[in-house]
């Protein structure tokens, strides 16, 4: 069975105390070979997860990307100072950064070059950059519709199914094999149903990741 992806978004939901609580907490998911779990928490305590978490198989990623290099970008976050404490991926373009930051693609011209792997969110299929897209970065996209993200609701299966396959069909005309992800109030009511299409390969998890019980739940669900 090819491994499903799991990312636990834990965005800026939970305090220092709390973000250090959950990662001591996962140290005890019970993992398979069937997921590939990663988890994004703020980034004032990417550091410290990525240690505590450091003998466990679950990857500790970035939130987000405001460039490449260092350069005069006063609160920006590079993929250089990311590297520099062993996080070696990141998510790009997640719907709540995308009102604020550079366009996607601008960042990506950047950050493919040097070699960073990066999680490409996208509301629409034309948001997507297949010209620039490669397999040699473990790239990663996440369809996100924005209507779904901390709202409760989700996309039909058959919505999903049809941006999933879409997607899936540009990168196939392109010999591409890029997963493809799904976010937007995915929770352990509703994951197994989407986990278990063959067009989805994984999830996105934003605020069910950050209690421990329901993010064991998802990954268990697989």
């Amino acid at each position: 069975m090819k491994q499903k992806i799991i990312i636990g978004n834990w965005k800026n939901y939970l305090s220092h105390k709390e973000s250090i609580s959950l990662a001591n907490s996962l140290l005890g998911l019970d993992t398979s070979d069937k997921t590939r779990v990663m988890v994004s928490p703020n980034h004032l305590y990417l550091n410290e997860v990525n240690q505590i978490l450091s003998t466990t198989d679950i990857e500790v990623i970035s939130q987000n990307l405001t460039s490449a290099e260092s350069k005069s970008d006063t609160g920006g976050i590079t993929a250089v100072n990311l590297k520099n404490i062993s996080i070696n991926r990141s998510l790009v373009a997640h719907s709540e950064t995308r009102i604020r930051e550079k366009t996607p693609q601008s960042i990506l011209l950047e950050i493919i070059p040097m070699g960073f792997p990066f999680v490409l969110c996208f509301e629409e299929i034309d948001q997507i950059p297949f010209d620039i897209l490669n397999d040699n970065l473990e790239i990663i996209l996440a369809y996100e519709p924005v209507w779904a993200i901390g709202t409760g609701e989700t996309a039909s299966i058959d919505h999903i199914n049809e941006i999933h396959s879409g997607v899936k069909s540009k990168l196939s005309k392109l010999g591409l094999n890029i997963p493809v992800l799904y976010g937007g109030s995915v929770n352990p009511s509703n994951c197994k149903e989407i986990l278990d299409s063959d067009n989805v390969d994984g999830v996105l998890v934003g605020g069910a990741s950050t209690k421990y019980d329901q993010f064991q739940e998802i990954v268990n669900s697989i």
